[in-house]
């Protein structure tokens, strides 16, 4: 078999996991991550390469890459990166300051490209369930429709042929626009798309598996197996197919036929990977760094760096989910390793005492990669905000943010348990069945008062990840899992409204500190531009949103924050008033104390923001991102007191300017962000026991319902005329006029699940 891949060089700059790579021949490779950025970076001499240039075009975290051949137009030809603000950015990297392009039409997430190999096709996958193919001049030539979910893998296999992969389950092959061929196999999400040679492809799923397909007669001809858990990506070139995944090892298949070579890092995911022109095998991995690695000797790392890596694969601690399914008790003790590894680069689990170990066979020996850190089943509960549970998932609500955390005690009602997650998070309540049947599945069997591990994880990825936008919830069983009878349905007349504020906890601050950053330095010495101080009091910021205890928000922090969001231009407020949202759901007594000229924090944010203005005219996309900011702010200023005392006392000015913004806003998140606005100031109103108010609360919201489209706000404002009625009899009154009918329709034809039954259940208590 010759050399094993070995270590050629590590590539280490972004500040979170790297969720795309992509080579242009063997001395270019482009990487992009969740820190915001992409990254060129050219080779330095041997095998090592160097950090070339920063991409820095997107508003949010960067999820995939392709990089177009040379044309005579682009010698160096071109570099498409993909965001999760839905839009693709085109460089050239001979002068990456700015995008030669901006190709905008998905609605969501970017989360794969492809190249064709004319140097000006690339063709797009987005969570919006379509692809589309583009002249990377601007326009898109085909929109493919079809699938039923995102579409996390593209591949253009000739100048007519594009090929899809979705969360669906399917592969589907277009020519010319048109659908021509459905793949069927996999039994989970199809996460990635190669090219294998002409008339072949390869795809890479959940399921554990990489298919070899015969795209001509729509056939499967070989199932590769291997990974031991969900695979990421495929990738072929120079001959070499490889494939990486949650098991935390980058497989390099022979022949597209069986596994050749076992790469193991010190990572838990490896989200993508590449071959390079040389055959050199690369892979960008949580942990923020990519690495390169080779069966070539003049292109080995130094042997300390080789060192270092094999120091941090021993020590890594693995998961024993990520291993597949695997006898924990039957495992062999350390006399297995006295045996000779039935293939080269073999990984086996090796039990010695209470500890399980993984051990790979290299250059003749075993080699420790590993500890498996959960391999005996805990005994213990699981602390969440100071209470004990049985249970603690993690739950990952979209790719590109940080999980959260979903607390359950065995005695508790799964349905009960998922709403309060749902609710908490300000998630659409259209995933309840989904989550509640997670729960279930995940914590069947347990003896009261005892924790488990989870099972078999992720109700959508079949892994330890639950992603809700991935795939349609699923239909509740025709029998109450509670009581067993025939059906189950909640009396109309108990309907129960909302009762917490909707507070967003979640983001990635260590990403917009380095986009604010980043902002400060393109700003240049001056007035506007924060000190070196001022962004070192913001950099103690970073670990808000992260789930861990958040830290203490200085005074000096929020002057900056504030100097920030209300003196720089326009489009680059955003990281300043997204950081002072964080902020204030995590420590909002220090925030709400910041004043601004005699201007309260309510202020402050709402000028910055233009909340007073911008909805009275045109708004360009930086009018969009800094009034969502904006608006997000102000609903997490409800997580405290004196916040809800501080929006309250504001709410005529704000109500008269959000009045019609729905009608203006184009954004999606900024229409979802006012509905969940609306609904807090819903919430307050019956909490100051103010019926006037609620009733002009409640008049601006069946007019924001009458107008809006989105279900996840029209599933807040149906909750708004239930809250309202619930408590006052005069909007109750008032709701029967103003809503019953829009409310009636929803019920029977809302977009989604959750949305009608909102509907029916507030549509039967005013009637009731």
């Amino acid at each position: 078999m010759g050399m094993a891949y070995r270590l050629s060089a590590e590539l280490a700059a972004h500040t979170d996991d790297v969720r795309g790579i992509a080579a242009q021949g063997s001395d270019m490779v482009v990487t992009v991550s969740r820190d915001g950025t992409g990254r060129i970076w050219r080779r330095a001499g041997g095998g090592g390469f160097a950090e070339d240039s920063v991409l820095a075009g997107h508003t949010g975290f960067v999820s995939s890459v392709a990089v177009l051949p040379a044309t005579d137009e682009h010698p160096e030809g071109l570099v498409a990166t993909g965001g999760m603000d839905a839009t693709i950015c085109v460089w050239d990297p001979r002068r990456t300051g700015e995008p030669v392009a901006r190709l905008r039409g998905h609605q969501q997430n970017v989360c794969a490209l492809a190249a064709g190999s004319d140097g000006r096709t690339l063709v797009s996958g987005s969570w919006d369930k379509t692809a589309r193919v583009w002249d990377v001049g601007g326009q898109c030539t085909h929109t493919l429709a079809g699938h039923a979910q995102a579409v996390w893998g593209v591949l253009l296999l000739d100048a007519r042929t594009v090929v899809t992969a979705s969360a669906d389950r399917l592969v589907r092959c277009w020519q010319d626009g048109r659908l021509t061929q459905t793949l069927e196999g996999h039994t989970d999400c199809v996460r990635a798309l190669a090219a294998v040679d002409a008339s072949r492809v390869a795809s890479a799923a959940n399921d554990g598996t990489v298919r070899v397909w015969d795209v001509g007669a729509g056939t499967c001809t070989r199932v590769l197996r291997g990974h031991t858990s969900l695979v990421y990506a495929v990738a072929g070139s120079a001959g070499v197919l490889a494939s990486g995944g949650e098991d935390r090892t980058v497989r390099v298949w022979r022949d597209a036929r069986e596994e050749a070579h076992t790469i193991v890092v010190p990572a838990t995911s490896v989200w993508s990977v590449c071959v390079l022109a040389n055959g050199d095998v690369a892979c960008g991995t949580s942990d923020g760094r990519a690495r390169v690695f080779t069966r070539d000797a003049a292109r080995l790392a130094p042997e300390p760096q080789r060192a270092l890596l094999a120091q941090q694969n021993a020590s890594f601690a693995m998961s024993a989910q990520a291993m597949g399914h695997v006898d924990l008790a039957g495992l062999p003790g350390p006399e297995r390793l006295a045996e000779r590894a039935d293939r080269d680069e073999q990984v086996v689990m090796v039990r010695e005492g209470a500890r399980v170990l993984a051990y790979q066979w290299t250059d003749g020996a075993w080699a420790r990669v590993g500890e498996v850190s959960d391999a005996a089943a805990s005994t213990q509960k699981r602390e969440f905000e100071g209470k004990m549970y049985d249970y603690v998932f993690d739950v990952d609500i979209r790719e590109g943010a940080p999980p959260l955390k979903l607390p359950f005690d065995a005695t508790d009602n799964p349905y009960a348990a998922a709403q309060r997650f749902l609710e908490r998070h300000a998630l659409s309540l259209e995933h309840l069945d989904t989550v509640a049947d997670f729960i279930v599945k995940n914590s069947g069997g347990v003896a009261l008062g005892a924790a488990q591990q989870p099972a078999a994880g992720d109700p959508f990825t079949g892994g330890s990840r639950y992603v809700p936008a991935q795939q349609p919830a699923q239909q509740p069983s025709s029998a109450d899992p509670f009581t067993g009878a025939s059906r189950y349905t909640p009396a109309a007349a108990a309907y129960s409204p909302p009762a917490e504020y909707v507070v967003g906890r979640q983001g990635n601050g260590r990403a917009i500190v380095a986009k604010l950053v980043e902002f400060n330095a393109l700003l240049g010495p001056g007035a506007a531009a924060l000190s070196s101080d001022d962004i070192g009091h913001v950099r103690e910021l970073e670990t808000l949103g992260s789930g861990s205890p958040p830290p203490a928000v200085s005074a000096a922090a929020c002057a900056a924050l504030l100097r920030a969001a209300l003196g720089w231009p326009a489009d680059r407020r955003f990281p300043a008033l997204d950081l002072l949202r964080l902020a204030l759901a995590a420590s909002p007594s220090h925030v709400l104390a910041a004043r601004v000229d005699g201007r309260d924090l309510v202020a402050c944010v709402a000028e910055a923001a233009g909340l007073y203005t911008v909805f009275a005219q045109p708004m360009t996309r930086a009018d969009e991102i800094n009034a969502m900011m904006g608006v997000r702010a102000l609903a997490n200023a409800f997580a405290d007191a004196a916040g809800v005392d501080m929006v309250w006392a504001a709410r005529k000015p704000l109500l008269d300017a959000l009045d019609g913004s729905w009608a203006v806003a184009i954004n999606k998140s900024l229409v979802v962000a006012l509905s969940n606005l609306y609904l807090n100031l819903a919430i307050a109103a019956t909490a100051k026991n103010d019926d006037d108010q609620a009733l002009g609360i409640l008049s601006a919201a069946s007019r924001f319902l009458d107008h809006t489209d989105n279900a996840d706000a029209q599933l807040r404002l149906v909750n708004v005329f239930g809250v309202l009625a619930a408590k006052f009899q005069l909007c109750r009154d008032s709701a029967r006029v103003l809503g019953d009918e829009t409310i009636v329709i929803l019920g029977i034809q809302g977009q989604t699940e959750a949305v009608k039954k909102a509907a029916k259940e507030v549509g039967a208590f005013l009637s009731a």
